[in-house]
């Protein structure tokens, strides 16, 4: 049970989707690990409350607070967690939306 990531172009049109898989929240989302401080991030915390918009300012503070949180994420997940940040950085994407269940 992961989180769906829907991505959009600056016409409000779906352009595509990413999936945060459940194992990659855990690892953001580790009971020790710092999240609370990473005022965005931690929008998209719990899987039943997560449906957040990220456009235009917020999208960037959103990609800011995971290129700051990468240093606190086990090394075997960094590919996955760095495909997350290029994924929603990409120039065409002018808003996301994050779904839980």
């Amino acid at each position: 049970m992961g989180l769906d990531v829907l991505f959009y172009d600056k016409n409000d049109k779906e352009i595509g989707t990413y999936e945060i898989t459940e194992a990659l929240h855990n690892e953001i989302f580790n009971s020790k690990k710092l999240w609370r401080s990473y005022l965005e991030l931690r929008k998209i915390s719990d899987y039943y409350l997560s449906d957040e918009e990220y456009e235009g300012q917020a999208l960037l503070e959103l990609i800011t607070d995971l290129k700051r949180y990468k240093m606190f994420i086990n090394e075997y997940k960094h590919g996955e967690y760095q495909n997350l940040i290029n994924n929603i950085s990409h120039l065409s994407i002018k808003k996301i939306i994050v779904v839980g269940d």
